[in-house]
Parts: structure tokens; sequence; C-alpha cells
């Protein structure tokens, strides 16, 4: 590839917690392989913005390409799957198709990091320090929100298919980055990012109107008299 005639070699990702902690604006990653797309392949890509649950990227040098001025000009869009949807073999990053389930690639990719990066030890310093900034982060949620919290979804930011704004949920889980996982009234689940989207609990007054309703509910059911 152009990156290993420069001199570059792509690095080498041991699993999915490694691949976030390299995806940085500014890091540059190329397809090696892509099942619906492969005009894509081989064209190095770079990451311009980085969400928890997934990170925007635009095609290098070259800004009018489709795959650069689509959602808004924010580049493309390439979300963060679970740990069994990735295969980490060396320097190639396998992500698998999971609506076939059969084990077939959907795509792969190799991260070859900023072109103009710090060195090694800055860099490393680098990402050890955001690594511990949401490790922190995600306690701090863990305890905030444990499972069967109620919540108000306020506004979501850039998730291309978001949920309406005011929709109540219920929390599942919160993962080691510190996304807020829901079960929302009207049947999705998906997860909330903290600096992305706005949320909060709901007040006791709100829960207490919810308990309310259902008791009412219940009451109104079928009674069977003797």
């Amino acid at each position: 590839m152009a990156e290993e005639k420069k001199g570059r070699r792509p690095f080498s990702i041991k699993n999915l917690a490694d691949l976030k902690r390299h995806i940085q604006v500014g890091t540059e990653f190329v397809a090696t392989e892509h099942q619906y797309h492969p005009d894509i392949v081989g064209l190095t890509r770079v990451v311009t913005k980085v969400q928890t649950n997934g990170f925007y990227s635009k095609i290098k040098d070259q800004p009018e390409h489709k795959w650069s001025t689509c959602n808004y000009g924010k580049g493309g869009w390439t979300p963060f799957g679970k740990a069994p949807d990735y295969r980490f073999n060396g320097s190639e990053i396998q992500v698998l198709d999971r609506r076939k389930n059969d084990g077939s690639v959907l795509y792969a990719i190799e991260i070859y990091g900023q072109e103009n990066q710090l060195n090694k030890t800055n860099k490393e310093e680098t990402n050890m320090n955001e690594w511990e900034r949401l490790h922190r982060q995600a306690e701090h949620y863990k305890e905030t929100y444990p499972p069967g919290t109620r919540v108000m979804l306020l506004h979501m930011g850039d998730d291309p298919r978001p949920v309406e704004d005011n929709m109540r949920g219920t929390v599942r889980f919160v993962d080691d980055i510190g996304t807020v996982h829901c079960a929302f009234d009207n049947g999705r689940s998906l997860g909330l990012c903290p600096g992305e989207d706005s949320f909060r609990k709901l007040t006791d007054e709100e829960l207490a109107e919810e308990q309310d309703e259902d008791m009412t509910e219940d009451e109104s059911g079928p009674v069977m008299g003797m």
C-alpha cells in the first residue's frame, strides 16, 4: 500500500478496547475489503469526529468525495460494535456481518494513526490519560444510572436514527466507556452518550405519576365476582 511505501506500518490492534484507544481525530485507516462498498477499498480515510458509539471519517485529500460530504459534511459513519463482532488478526481488523450471522466479513480495515502524530511517548501518555478519563466517567455513570433507572431523553445528538425528544426509557446497563444503554418506551433500544446526548433521571414526582398510572390500569381490568 502507499502507506507502506512511505515507511508507515499499520498498528497491531489486540481487541476492541485497543481499537477505541487508537481511534482519534486525525487517525488514518484503510479498508482492505468491504462486502457492500468495494469502491472504498484502498482509499485512505481520516477520522473527523469521535463519539462513544462510533466515529465519522472523510476520504483523505478528497473533500468532494461522496464519502466525505455525507452526514452533513462530517463524512461516513462507522459505529462501534460489540466485542464478538470483531476479529483481530495482527494489523487487520475484521468486522463480521451480523445481518447474515454466518461468520462472513462485512469489512476489514488497518489503522495507521495520525499523519502528524506526536512522538511515541507522548502519544502513549495521551492515550492512557484519555482511557483513564473514560474509565472514571464510566464508573460515575454506572453509580448514577444503575439498571432499572427511569430516564428522560431530552435530545439525541448526531445519531443517524435518533430516538425522538422527551422519550422515556429504562436503563439496561452502562458499558465500560460510559455509554448508558436504555430500553425506550417506544420499543427501541439505544445507547446514550454523555456529552453528545442530553438526558436526565425522572423526578420523584414523575416516578410517582407512572406508578399511579400503572395502578389505574391494573384496577380498570376485568373483575371476577363470587
